[in-house]
């Protein structure tokens, strides 16, 4: 009529974003999953959507329970390439049905994030860790959780779901929580920074040191401490083959706070804007590790090498027997490495597979190349081989192939009441440490 010709994506951008500012997008998302799910599948039919519904017998209608995603893409580069530790954490959202999004993150050779599994839940319960983690296991295509070592807060369940239901995974607790609960118990304890200083350790005899001072300072607290299964939260502690020195849950927050802004639109929308960041994420490190691959280490581990090295200057080697090192320092402290098994006496070398400062001085004392004594993990070809074969990228909305005949209706609203397992949220009980096997 006026002669004004206008694109039919740019009248469907400009619809989308009237109905998020009006707040009108929340039950389209509901009704939008089931062509998400297509869409998802059909850019790679390796990808694991999952849809569950419920019928009410009141009403002959179908609303939604929950929704797993978990693209196959990363979880074969978290498998296969980056670190065995997996950060898992319960996000609420702020919508019409106070729902929760459980996340599930690892760390790639370059200490970057790599989303692995997102799951959108009502409640943030036993079920719903249980349920969450068991698709995990199957994404992976472990054996009851063989090979992974999952930190969690212990909240919810998610700790008992993982004894019972992962019985071959190490469960790892934030450190945070501990923390949390001790200045409830314990707000005037003196030993907060001897207990942060306990957490980071890697060494046990320095552990033990820290653990002492702490006694000295509050004996209750120490006893309490002592009971709160330590083995799961030192760093000391930590499985060798992660090759992670996390010991809380920053990988999830920062995960978060760059998600922050999608967890604001609908559900369908949140998704589909999840995946298209998580495959720019694939395609953006797929061309940037092509300017450092003549590289032996990714650059983050460089920067750690360096730091390393500046801090081991001040060690003097006072013994070689053939591969086999003592160091010194001004403290008269003695420190043994085996440059074979690459391993140091403070135990930073075997936990986090870059060598530590006391091992970067060794290998200069015996002119060799510190890249070389970097776990392979933490290579750039295992860099390149993660993110070379890049991701499918998911259509805009428009692009879709709409199916008029699946309508899905939002869950019931119910106010947000998490259920705690049997003995989660005491952090006092003496249960043993779960160990993967082999």
């Amino acid at each position: 009529m006026y002669g004004i010709k206008c694109p039919k994506w740019k009248v469907f951008c400009a619809a989308k974003r009237a109905k998020q500012i009006l707040g009108l997008d929340y039950d389209d998302g509901y009704a939008m999953l089931h062509q998400f799910k297509e869409e998802m599948e059909r850019i790679d039919r390796d990808n694991i959507v999952l849809l569950e519904t419920e019928n009410h017998e009141s009403r002959e209608e179908e609303r939604f329970k929950r929704l797993f995603v978990c693209c196959e893409r990363t979880s074969y580069a978290f498998k296969v390439h980056c670190r065995g530790i997996l950060t898992v954490d319960g996000w609420k959202i702020n919508n019409p049905c106070n729902s929760v999004m459980l996340v599930a993150a690892g760390l790639d050779e370059n200490n970057g994030i790599l989303p692995v599994a997102f799951c959108k839940v009502q409640v943030e319960d036993l079920d719903s860790w249980v349920y969450f983690l068991k698709h995990i296991n199957s994404a992976l295509r472990l054996e009851n959780g063989k090979g992974l070592c999952i930190l969690g807060d212990g909240d919810n369940g998610v700790e008992y779901a993982v004894e019972e239901y992962l019985p071959r995974a190490v469960y790892r607790q934030c450190c945070h929580r501990i923390f949390n609960e001790m200045v409830r118990r314990f707000p005037t304890a003196p030993v907060q920074h001897l207990f942060w200083s306990a957490c980071r350790t890697t060494s046990a005899t320095r552990f033990y040191h820290y653990m002492e001072l702490i006694s000295l300072g509050s004996q209750q607290y120490h006893d309490w401490l002592k009971n709160s299964n330590w083995e799961r939260w030192a760093l000391f502690c930590m499985p060798h083959w992660v090759k992670c020195t996390c010991i809380t849950l920053t990988i999830t927050e920062k995960l978060r706070t760059s998600f922050e802004h999608y967890l604001e639109m609908s559900i369908t929308r949140r998704f589909a804007a999840i995946a298209r960041s998580t495959a720019e994420i694939f395609e953006r490190r797929r061309m940037a590790v092509w300017k450092w691959y003549r590289e032996k280490v990714t650059l983050t581990v460089q920067d750690i090498i360096h730091d390393r090295c500046i801090d081991g200057q001040h060690f003097i080697v006072r013994k070689q027997t053939a591969t086999i090192l003592e160091l010194t320092d001004s403290c008269s402290s003695c420190y043994e490495l085996n440059m074979d098994a690459m391993s140091c006496s403070c135990g930073l070398w075997q936990i986090s597979g870059i060598p530590c400062a006391h091992a970067c001085r060794g290998i200069k004392y015996m002119r060799r190349k510190i890249e070389d004594y970097v776990d392979n993990t933490m290579s750039v070809q295992n860099y390149l081989s993660t993110y070379a074969p890049g991701m499918m990228q998911l259509p805009q909305e428009y692009a879709w192939k709409w199916d008029a005949g699946h309508t899905l209706l939002p869950p019931i609203s119910l106010p947000l009441k998490p259920i705690s397992a049997k003995g989660t949220d005491d952090l006092t009980s003496n249960k043993h440490l779960l160990h993967a096997a082999d």
